[in-house]
């Protein structure tokens, strides 16, 4: 078995210097040994670094590296790769890599840590081993996350668009619908969850090359009581807005009537974010009247993502977010 390790900092590649965490440009050396000291390393490895930062500084810039280093490892002779990440934005990448690659892939697994591998309390190791025994056993193909979270001992393997965004206070990882491609058991052995279902691709990987470093073209808004409707510069070319957990807007204040009417009038799209299918709140049922287009069963995480690579390659927003990519859809 051959794995191509591609580390880019996160605290996985950090160390800790008194009360500050960095990122650590020696930390993939120590990484590949430590995991060589407690699992052994019987397999053929190469490493590729093709930038080291702390997550919560990626830009565009950094996630078109990153996917343009996956993509040309795909091309090679692995059997799999595996990309350490910081936990800070770990969805969004993992979301990236996904729609760039499809499910017709090697296996890419993302893994994280909660705290710098010396830390005795650090999950990078049970993360990098169930990432190596997943590529192992192929137990499946195209992007993944891979990560046990803190009050669990159990490694789970998520599909990497279906990824929630991250909770405060919190480095836990979880899926849409609490529903996670699969885990490894208490013995070690990984067991596909029964419940997961996803659909083939029906829209083609995107080419991470178009992506700038900053995305001026999308605003990106969330819910909140009082809120304020901000302007819509001219560049902007679509709107996210984020909605309540219950898949809902304010559609009554005259404030959101007119920033909604004001989108619609200048044909700028506006997609809603965390809608489920089945009933709906009065307020949902307005969407259509005010121009408002829900994303039904994707992350909110993977569809600005989605919508980000899609508005840069100049495909079409509206079928992009309704058409199945590395499993996207829940």
């Amino acid at each position: 078995m051959r794995i191509l390790f591609i580390f880019t900092g996160g605290t996985i590649g950090s160390t800790r210097s008194g009360d500050i965490i960095s990122a650590d440009r020696s930390k993939s050396y120590k990484i590949i040994d430590a995991y060589n000291r407690r699992y052994g390393i019987d397999f053929e490895y190469d490493i590729s670094e093709p930038y080291v930062e702390l997550s919560e500084n990626n830009t565009g810039r950094h996630i078109k590296s990153l996917c343009r280093c996956v993509k040309n490892a795909i091309g090679a002779d692995y059997d799999g790769v595996i990309v350490t990440h910081g936990s800070d934005t770990l969805q969004y990448s993992a979301a990236a890599v996904g729609y760039c690659i499809g499910l017709d892939s090697i296996p890419v697994c993302l893994v994280a840590a909660c705290a710098p591998i010396e830390d005795e309390n650090s999950n990078a190791l049970d993360n990098l081993r169930g990432a190596v025994r997943f590529i192992e056993g192929r137990k499946g193909r195209g992007a993944f996350a891979v990560y046990r979270n803190s009050q669990s001992n159990r490694v789970r393997v998520h599909r990497a668009p279906r990824l929630l965004g991250s909770v405060a206070y919190s480095d836990e990882l979880s899926s849409v619908g609490k529903c996670a491609y699969g885990e490894f058991d208490g013995d070690g052995f990984f067991r596909k969850n029964p419940e997961y279902r996803e659909s083939v691709d029906t829209l083609l990987p995107f080419d991470p090359d178009a992506l700038s470093e900053d995305n001026a073209e999308a605003l990106v808004l969330f819910s909140y009581p009082g809120m304020i409707y901000p302007q819509i510069g001219e560049g902007i070319k679509y709107i996210i807005f984020n909605t309540y957990h219950s898949g809902t807007l304010n559609t009554d204040a005259d404030s959101a009537r007119a920033f909604f009417q004001m989108a619609k009038g200048r044909g700028i799209p506006i997609f809603s974010t965390g809608v489920s299918q089945g009933a709906q709140y009065q307020s949902a049922a307005l969407f259509e009247e005010l121009g408002i287009t829900p994303i039904v069963g994707l992350s909110p995480v993977a569809a600005y993502v989605k919508l980000w690579l899609a508005c840069a390659t100049d495909r079409d927003l509206l079928s992009s977010v309704h058409a199945s990519l590395s499993g996207d859809l829940f």
